[in-house]
């Protein structure tokens, strides 16, 4: 279990960020805990719980394929929850391996922006920024180019 908790708590921004490869989920940490506030996990049934447990994540940074509980899992679960509560915590997809289809499916349940590895830690924290600007759930699924 991997779990970091750090940041700059002025921003009011919390990110969920959940990376099973973890070279890329320390690397990932220590820049993203310098400007915001952040929970950090190594595998999908972390960041689950995390997400079902905090209501104050304000952005999803998640790996797509992870073993076990994975992004899509994820993602699924905070449209779910977008549905229930009318918040919806916006998503940026980290992957390695994406294929067309899996933007395609990705963006479909409300994934704001798409990024392949390896990650630019510049284009990353736009793409932050503009997720936690407020969001309704009516826009689930209307995404962004990213």
């Amino acid at each position: 279990m991997t779990a970091c908790e750090g940041g700059s708590p002025r921003l009011g921004i919390k990110v969920l960020l959940v990376e099973d490869d973890q070279p890329t989920l320390e690397l990932l940490s220590l820049y993203l805990r310098r400007l915001y506030r952040i929970k950090a996990f190594s595998s999908g049934e972390e960041g689950l719980h995390a997400l079902c447990t905090d209501d104050d994540i304000t952005v999803i940074v998640t790996d797509l394929r992870m073993p076990g509980v994975n992004g899509y899992d994820i993602l699924r679960f905070a449209a779910g929850h977008a549905q229930r509560t009318g918040r919806m915590i916006p998503a940026i997809v980290l992957t390695g391996h994406g294929t067309p289809e899996d933007e395609r499916q990705a963006r479909s349940i409300g994934v704001m922006h798409f990024q392949r590895k390896p990650i630019d830690l510049r284009q990353l924290r736009q793409a932050i920024e503009m997720c936690s600007k407020p969001i309704s759930a009516p826009n689930l699924g209307r995404a962004t180019a990213g």
